[in-house]
């Protein structure tokens, strides 16, 4: 596969996980800090045991950047954190414009710290891409402050952390980018809220659904990140797939209309299975 079908695949699935991450936060009644753990731990978990038929996993940091490493860490933590607090006080298409933003921050960051170069004809697929994402936003639009700044900062935490997987990439094997994108998220959220995390751990009941819908979420987590190393990998401007991976917002509102009901019909039939058979 070329770049620009990694990139596809990969935004396929950010859209569909950003379709579960909704339910996730529907179903799973805890802290915002404690479905993001969840949710990181189940990647880091489906990470470490596809390892072996990725290359397995190097712990030599030697020419390894430490800066873009936190980077990747407390973007995808402190990004996944925001954006469930985020969803839980906006509407659909408020959600929508507020994380278009990341395309705005995706592009200065990367002019600013990474060099990209734009030619006339980049800068108006920019803008097409934006009109795109904007012209898809529908439903009820509520000037929700507090929601709508936590989107925009949970956009700007991802971009840090796309821009900073472009460049970590390069550097790490795909087994070990994994275990750094979702283990290390999670140690990011437990370090600053560990003992909420804690607190609500004690307190789960449903221990097989609790645990269940992140795995399930986890899934399209794990393709969306290793899609995306590759494609940064083989891109000649790695910088240019994190702005093409701001497209999974026109996707996303697509399959939260026409697909969210009969996949959470699907997940519901899932874990009904799992109860049933026990």
């Amino acid at each position: 596969m070329n770049w620009l079908a990694l990139t596809a695949a990969s935004v396929l699935s950010r859209s569909l996980y950003s379709v579960m991450t909704k339910v996730l936060s529907n179903k799973i009644q805890t802290s915002v800090y404690t479905q993001a753990v969840l949710l990181s731990l189940a990647v880091a978990i489906l990470a470490v045991a596809a390892s072996p038929l990725l290359g397995g996993l190097s712990f030599d940091f030697s020419g390894v950047s430490i800066l873009a490493v936190l980077l990747v860490m407390c973007g995808q933590g402190l990004g996944n954190i925001t954006y469930f607090a985020a969803i839980k006080n906006l509407t659909n298409g408020t959600a929508q414009i507020a994380f278009s933003s990341i395309l705005v921050f995706n592009t200065v960051l990367s002019l600013v710290f990474l060099d990209l170069h734009l030619s006339p004809l980049n800068v108006f697929g920019l803008i097409l891409l934006m009109i795109a994402i904007l012209s898809v936003a529908s439903g009820n639009i509520e000037l929700d402050k507090k929601g709508i700044a936590l989107m925009v900062l949970s956009a700007f935490l991802f971009s840090i952390f796309q821009l900073a997987s472009s460049e970590l990439s390069q550097q790490v094997g795909a087994a070990m980018y994994l275990l750094i994108a979702s283990g290390g998220a999670a140690v990011a959220v437990l370090a600053i809220h560990g003992r909420s995390v804690l607190h609500d751990v004690r307190r789960i009941e449903d221990v097989k659904i609790t645990l269940g819908i992140p795995f399930l979420a986890a899934v399209p987590s794990l393709g969306y990140f290793l899609f995306s190393y590759y494609a940064y990998r083989i891109a000649p401007e790695p910088t240019k797939v994190a702005l093409l991976l701001t497209s999974q917002v026109v996707v996303t509102v697509f399959l939260s209309y026409f697909l969210l009901r009969k996949l959470v019909a699907a997940v519901m039939v899932v874990i009904a299975a799992i109860l049933i058979k026990e």
